[in-house]
């Protein structure tokens, strides 16, 4: 007699929303608020939904982080639902896997490699330092448009070495109208965000395929001629690779414009580093400069999750997230959590002192940018960031000052990234150091 036994697997907490939508309404609006209350409702680091018309199951924390990059139990392939990877466009690295994503990783490092960081380093000084003399001159900007002009010139020279022109100011037009199509809903008809967003993204890739036709003929000293120097990645997959860089290079603009933002809420935390940034002019011997940079990466939301796919069933927090359900691994709240962070809601940039390190409390405490290492799937531009934000603060402080208007400073969290709703308006002016 044969006997059959049946293993019950108990699921997540959580809910599937509404038929055929799932609560995919409820994501789209607000995907950061939709995870920070489905977490705190199910009291634990993992929730189920349906999203986007797929099984999902939303993990947070630092255990989660290093469950997300196990490479036995997720894969980045099919991981993201099929309209999202349409604006990527194809396979770059967030969509690869094993060794095809090792080899294709290898070649686009090579663009921010130790030396290549220092060969861009004069480029983003001077075009940061221009923009502040041109914002000086300005009267009242919106810095936040700014700051999405600065970041996208300053990735798109160092990177493709691009001028600044027409072509860069339409591919900045384009890139914005993409990113809005991330979380719009997937419809694809005349006039709607996602039709837009998706011929944006065409756009986007034919200014890439003829940034590598140009560097394919003419090498030059930017990123783009360093990932072409092998020959081992295609122009097709080199113009991907390029849209994606400069998507992860053009968000940072909301990191810039966190660190103002912070500057002006915490006079204690400008003052100080103000006094640290006119001591040298070695960013290596600037630490609480690093502090501050890091602080604003824990807090600032740039994306909400990172997509993944269950290729086995994962355990965790004593539930079962079955194979082949979709997993978002959420930024925010794991910045969050109060085991590894001593009063996470403050912004207190010595959490990331040599004496207190909360950082290092766990391997995966903090992962702004992907955890694991840079071979893995971690951003290959985790260092370009920290440059771009380490150079607009240090230029910021030793030569201008600046005045916030009254505005509404809140965010509008239907946007990737989310940006404050009166654009951050803003008058700078040049001080007696500059």
């Amino acid at each position: 007699m044969r006997v059959s036994f049946t293993i019950m697997t108990t699921l997540p907490p959580g809910r599937d929303g509404l038929p055929l939508l799932g609560e995919t309404l409820d994501f789209a609006k607000n995907p950061f608020g939709f995870i920070e209350k489905r977490l705190a409702a199910n009291g634990g680091r993992v929730f189920r939904s349906n999203v986007l018309g797929r099984k999902t199951a939303v993990i947070a924390g630092a255990d989660a982080a290093g469950r997300f990059i196990d490479s036995s139990t997720v894969m980045r392939e099919g991981s993201m639902p099929p309209h999202v990877q349409e604006l990527f466009g194809g396979r770059s690295l967030p969509l690869l896997d094993g060794e095809v994503h090792a080899a294709r990783k290898l070649e686009v490092l090579k663009a921010f490699s130790r030396e290549a960081l220092a060969s861009y380093l004069p480029v983003i000084e001077k075009t940061t330092k221009d923009y502040f003399a041109d914002w000086a001159k300005a009267g009242e900007i919106g810095w936040v448009d700014e700051l999405k002009k600065l970041s996208i010139e300053i990735i798109c020279a160092a990177i493709i070495g691009m001028p600044r022109g027409d072509e860069m100011d339409q591919l900045r037009r384009d890139y914005i109208i993409l990113l809005n199509g991330f979380a719009a809903l997937p419809i694809n008809l005349p006039g709607t965000r996602y039709r837009k967003a998706l011929q944006a993204r065409d756009r986007i890739l034919d200014a890439m395929r003829r940034a590598v036709r140009q560097r394919r003929a003419a090498p030059a000293n930017d990123g783009l001629s360093r990932i072409l120097a092998s020959g081992a990645v295609s122009d097709e997959e080199a113009a991907l690779e390029l849209h994606h860089i400069v998507i992860a290079g053009f968000i940072i603009w909301a990191e810039l414009a966190a660190i103002v933002r912070q500057l002006t809420l915490h006079p204690d935390v400008r003052e100080r580093l103000a006094k640290e940034v006119q001591s040298s002019d070695s960013y290596s011997a600037l630490p609480y400069l690093m502090q501050v940079i890091n602080e604003v990466k824990r807090v600032c939301p740039i994306v909400p999750v990172v997509f993944g796919k269950t290729k086995e069933p994962m355990a965790l927090d004593g539930v079962t997230i079955p194979a082949g359900w979709m997993l978002l691994f959420a930024l925010m709240p794991s910045h969050g959590t109060h085991s590894v962070y001593t009063n996470p809601e403050r912004f207190d940039p010595d959490r990331f002192s040599p004496e207190r390190a909360e950082d290092k409390r766990h391997e995966h405490a903090f992962v702004p940018q992907g955890a694991g290492p840079v071979t893995g799937h971690r951003c290959p531009g985790l260092d370009l960031a920290t440059f771009m934000m380490a150079v607009f603060t240090a230029v910021l402080l030793r030569g201008y000052t600046w005045e916030l208007p009254p505005q509404n400073f809140d965010l509008d969290w239907s946007k990737t990234p989310p940006e404050m709703k009166d654009g951050l308006r803003a008058r700078v002016s040049a001080s007696s150091r500059a």
